[in-house]
């Protein structure tokens, strides 16, 4: 049986020094392969496509889906996923610079870019991986004291692929080290939402100090402070369960006196006449004599 006894601790937060961009731009300059760009749900997303004039453009995203053309200065948009600035869609790619408009999740994955010469020769194909995030939000930090020997302290935070640093005072808490450590994090099927994440760390319940959770994903980071205080004090109480079983039987019990009672009052009981039971009630009863009426014979 594990008794449970919650302390509360007022918590203290820092904001990181994470800074936290109006909009992101993603760049396809670079030919080397492997590039990656992350945004912030809600960002303006741009992507840096090209400084050179006079050159045709194509921009594709995963299986073939055409986001961008740009052919002897006429642009092409998709609706759907690029957001025009105006009815004039040209003002959407300005400067070699194409404004996606605010980002959503359904912008994240591959998008190539192919830039041609007016002659129709190639002159770069680059891919970039594009990744929205939901922010992380500001941890919520707990501890809670099993017994006067062991205690768990856990932080959550919501967001898309949050990961967490835990430390007391100057040592660092890691899921790696002797210390049982649980990370709960969103399964596959869900890491294209916003979705709660958690760590749980087991503590002997006579430590104390500063405990600080971090948390952070590609676009932002806090984190939260509280005091942890030791476990001596703690003092068991009756799990609910239990507490429910006990006043249940008690329920029953006091039924069954009750009705018991009731019965006992309404049994009849034998009425004794006496004296001094002057009200008693008395019952009469009709008794017949029989006389012999033969007369003797005289002689």
């Amino acid at each position: 049986m594990i008794f449970i006894l919650i302390i509360t601790a007022l918590a203290t937060t820092a904001k990181g020094t994470f800074q936290r961009k109006r909009s992101i731009k993603c760049s396809f300059i670079e030919t080397s392969a492997g590039q990656q760009c992350f945004s912030e749900v809600g960002k303006l997303l741009l992507f840096h496509l090209t400084n050179r004039t006079n050159t045709e453009m194509n921009l594709k995203k995963d299986n073939g889906l055409q986001i961008f053309k740009y052919n002897h200065q006429r642009v092409t948009l998709n609706d759907e996923y690029v957001e025009p600035q105006s009815k004039d869609q040209s003002e959407t790619f300005t400067s070699g610079t194409l404004n996606l408009g605010k980002a959503k999740k359904r912008h994240s994955g591959n998008y190539t870019l192919e830039e041609f010469k007016s002659n129709g020769v190639l002159l770069k194909k680059v891919t970039v991986h594009l990744e929205i995030q939901a922010p992380v939000s500001q941890p919520a930090v707990s501890q809670v004291c099993l017994s006067p020997e062991e205690m768990k302290v856990s932080c959550s935070s919501e967001g898309d692929r949050v990961e967490f640093s835990l430390s007391l005072d100057s040592q660092l808490l890691m899921c790696l080290t002797p210390v049982n450590c649980t990370v709960n994090t969103p399964s596959p099927a869900e890491q294209d939402k916003s979705s709660l994440s958690d760590v749980t760390v087991y503590l002997n319940g006579q430590r104390t100090g500063n405990l600080k959770c971090k948390v952070w994903n590609k676009v932002s980071r806090h984190e939260t402070v509280i005091h942890l205080t030791d476990c001596k004090d703690f003092i068991p109480s009756f799990p609910a369960v239990t507490v429910a079983v006990i006043a249940g039987v008690v329920l029953l019990l006091s039924v069954a006196l009750i009705l018991g009672i009731t019965k006992l009052k309404n049994k009849p009981r034998p009425t004794t006449v006496n004296e001094s039971n002057s009200e008693a009630e008395v019952v009469y009863t009709e008794v017949k004599v029989i006389r012999n009426e033969n007369k003797k014979t005289e002689t």
